[in-house]
């Protein structure tokens, strides 16, 4: 539980950001009209209270509606389009959630915007805005200072970590809905200065159109953000070695291990193998201790292992160069520090320990170990089985008898892809286990699908808002589309600026966001390495990109064109009287 609710934290902590950013830029989108009413004696109290009357019934209306929605079609998404068993709930939190965002919607509109008179004058007349302050880039650069301090700076306490992970990802949540309007603003001022009848026509729109950054890009933005935070997160939890163990036993091949301490076990394995199904391969081994001719076992002593070339490779997927004709030492894994193996010739003990003679007993086998040592490849985390230095010793070097000896044998089986095999052969009777268990995997599988869930959600809902906003913004320039015509210019002059309009706007949020989605990514992922063995590091790649640059820029290229369409369409009395 913990893990998923710290990602709810770090995605639900932007989301809440930008719902505040958004009502404060929907209180922007109606100051020109506002700024008539200050004009004419409303005092800023009463602005307070327009900014709330206007906004709180869409805002608890949408709330309800998109809580409906999500009982409906959360179940079926999470069951059919990401695969997930049993189907997810809408739970509890997701109605603090929905009450949560309509609040944070409702606390940035109640907040007019301070502006001199003259500013107000402005805004009465229909005049170009003034350009964003650099106020905006500031809340940013400190959201991703303190993210970048969350995992560069040493010996952090936990409380001191979380305030500057959620703060910094809530900061720069914020900043990238905030930041775009600054950048596009300069932008369009130098596509006003380039003086093409493209680059003007789009630029005076930026310049003059604040819904552009506010209903239509605000949504998209955050959606972004949220979408490329997770994808990142998924990316490392899928690189876990208890991930990729679960993956691999439950789509390549499940495996289980069993201790089999005499030949009754092995038939009752072989029995219930035979009702599991699926088997595959049975590799079987039995353990000993190393030590010099004349000495006895000692706490600590270095095991052998006695198996067969073929079984070996089940057994220790990492080691290579296996010969039966020989016994050589399998070497310590990279970074392992300890003594030099034993060479020459060796003496082995079984593992059993007799407590009428306080020993191990007398030496099994003598033989002598080859100078040569068996290889160690790279193999995924999860495979690698043993760090220490472990002498192979091939069965066929031992009669019947002195395998015996050795006491019980441990039997590692593959079978057919399933979620738990260790948990079927203990319904019949076998103590099977495996290093990596399905209780262990179950939390990643439920924070992937998770994430999953709710960056489909959010960028949905960012690619609706973005396409509703855009068809808005279209309709509502036809009037002026109409007087641009009338002035002889050309559609296709009309339909280039519209596309720069858009792409804009676009590029510049867009890109913002994918940069800072992918930054609370690494933060989370480097935080999450402190304290970690160097096996078990993992960091975040580029390639966690892709999938929302795709979705991000297919949808939006789509509904940039479908919302293009009517530029060039005939002119009507209706759109000639308007202009």
């Amino acid at each position: 539980m913990i893990l998923p609710g710290i990602v709810a934290l770090a995605i639900g902590l932007p989301v809440l950001a930008a719902a505040a950013a958004t009502g404060r830029m929907s209180e922007q989108d109606r100051s020109r009209r506002t700024a008539r009413l200050h004009l004419l004696g409303m005092r800023r109290g009463q602005q307070v209270l327009v900014g709330i009357g206007e906004s709180l019934p869409p805002a608890l209306l949408g709330a309800a509606g998109g809580l409906a929605a999500g009982t409906l079609l959360v179940p079926w998404a999470g069951r059919v389009l990401l695969g997930m068993s049993p189907a997810p709930n809408v739970a509890v939190v997701s109605l603090i959630v929905a009450l949560a965002v309509p609040l944070c919607l409702i606390a940035g509109t109640a907040m007019p915007t301070r502006r001199s008179g003259m500013g107000t004058l402005e805004r009465a007349r229909g005049e170009v805005a003034r350009s964003p302050g650099l106020w905006r880039a500031v809340i940013l650069v400190v959201g991703l200072s303190m993210l970048i301090l969350s995992w560069s700076l040493p010996g952090l306490s936990n409380p001191v970590l979380v305030v500057l992970f959620l703060g910094g990802a809530g900061l720069a949540a914020l900043g990238s809905i905030l930041l775009p309007a600054l950048l596009v603003r300069r932008s369009a001022d130098l596509l006003v200065r380039a003086g093409t009848p493209v680059t003007v026509v789009a630029g005076r729109r930026l310049q003059s159109q604040p819904a552009v950054l506010g209903r239509v890009l605000g949504a998209l933005v955050i959606g972004v953000v949220v979408t490329t935070a997770g994808q990142g997160l998924i990316s490392v939890l899928a690189a876990t070695p208890v991930y990729q163990a679960g993956r691999h036993y439950r789509d390549v091949e499940a495996v289980a291990s069993a201790f089999l301490p005499d030949r009754a076990a092995v038939a009752d394995l072989e029995r219930a193998l035979e009702q599991v199904g699926g088997a595959r391969e049975v590799a079987v081994s039995t353990d000993g201790f190393v030590v010099a001719p004349g000495s006895t076992p000692q706490e600590h002593a270095l095991r052998a292992t006695v198996t067969t070339c073929e079984e070996l490779r089940v057994l220790r997927p990492e080691v290579e160069g296996c010969r039966n004709d020989r016994a050589a030492w399998i070497p310590a894994a990279a970074g392992f520090v300890v003594e030099t193996p034993l060479q020459g010739t060796v003496d082995l003990f079984g593992t059993e320990y007799d407590e009428s003679t306080g020993g191990f007993g007398d030496p099994v086998l003598r033989i002598e170990v080859s100078a040569d040592e068996l290889t160690r490849v790279p193999v995924p985390a999860w495979q690698d089985t043993d760090s220490e230095p472990t002498l192979f010793v091939p069965r066929a070097l031992l009669t019947e008898e002195q395998f015996s000896q050795f006491g019980g044998v441990d039997a590692m089986i593959t079978a057919s892809p399933r979620p738990d095999l260790p948990a079927e052969l203990r319904a019949l009777g076998i103590d099977a286990h495996n290093g990596w268990t399905a209780e262990d995997f179950a939390p990643y599988q439920a924070t992937i699908d998770t994430i999953r869930l709710l960056n489909l959600v959010v960028l949905a809902v960012g690619l609706g808002a973005f396409l509703l906003g855009t068809a808005d913004l279209a309709m509502g320039r036809r009037a002026e589309h109409a007087r641009l015509r009338l002035l002889g210019t050309p559609v296709g002059v009309l339909r280039r600026a519209y596309w720069l309009e858009v792409a804009l706007p676009l590029v510049v949020g867009g890109g913002a966001a994918l940069a800072i989605g992918q930054l609370v990514a690494v933060a989370f992922v480097e935080t999450g390495n402190r304290g970690m063995d160097p096996g078990m590091v993992t960091h975040l790649g580029a390639e966690s990109l892709t999938g929302p640059v795709l979705a991000v820029a297919g949808g939006a290229l789509a509904i940039a064109a479908l919302t293009s369409l009517g530029i060039g369409a005939p002119l009507r009395p209706d759109h000639i009287r308007r202009a």
